[in-house]
């Protein structure tokens, strides 16, 4: 089964959101991280990054990639803590 194209790094950015969940495909793992997108061209597809993951955790490699909708909550909270 292949999954469905996603948007692309440009369409992201416009969004606002500036990071990436990334999340194992083991399901079973299900370790997860959050990265910046700054380093990938606005034509790039998330979909297209999947498969360059390979999980610390567990060694599978693929990933479910998604856009951090959440960012800015987490820049806000950092601000916070180094005040």
């Amino acid at each position: 089964m292949q999954t469905p194209e996603k948007i692309t790094f440009g369409e992201m950015r416009e969004m606002g959101v500036r990071d990436l969940l990334i999340y194992c495909a083991d399901y079973k793992c299900s370790r997860s991280i959050t990265v910046n997108a700054d380093q990938w061209p606005d034509d790039v597809g998330l979909s297209d990054i999947e498969g360059r993951f390979v999980c610390k955790a567990c060694g599978k490699r693929g990933a479910d990639v998604r856009p951090d909708f959440h960012w800015q909550r987490r820049d806000d909270a950092q601000g916070a803590r180094d005040r």
